[in-house]
């Protein structure tokens, strides 16, 4: 069996896919793709007339890849004894993990919402699934505790 795991920040997903792996042998690759579709998200600097948008993009590449090793250690921290591959690419995040997802995978894990990049703001999972060539395991982020007053 071989599984890709979508990584974002949700520690639930990892956790299913480890136990996944783990239980069946199986290969387990980790694929975090850095968004490189900000730039089509801003427009042009001439519509803001005063040049800030590489600002704002340099900034948003560096957040981009502060997430990427944030997630990639916490990943190498979990994987011991696992054999498979950890992948970073970048681009659009939908199209790389369909991309990925279309190389011979029986299982997809990735979290819903999947939160990685802009895809905050869209319907990633909808749009990861239309056609997806393996089978796909969705995984909820964790209920947050509601505080006692």
């Amino acid at each position: 069996m071989k599984i890709l795991l979508a990584l974002d920040d949700n520690p639930r997903a990892v956790e299913q896919a480890l136990l996944i792996a783990r239980g069946r042998g199986a290969v387990l690759n980790a694929l975090f793709v850095i968004d490189a579709t900000w730039e089509m998200f801003t427009g042009h600097d001439w519509l803001s007339g005063c040049n800030a948008r590489i600002g704002f993009l340099e900034y948003m590449l560096s957040q981009e890849e502060e997430a990427a090793v944030l997630a990639l250690k916490t990943y190498k921290e979990q994987v011991a004894g696992i054999a498979g591959e950890l992948l970073t690419v970048t681009g659009d995040v939908v199209d790389e993990i369909r991309k990925e997802a279309g190389k011979d995978y029986d299982l997809l894990v990735m979290s819903n919402p999947f939160t990685r990049g802009l895809e905050i703001m869209r319907d990633p999972v909808a749009k990861v699934a239309r056609k997806l060539p393996c089978d796909l395991l969705l995984v909820r982020h964790a209920a947050k505790r509601e505080e006692s007053s």
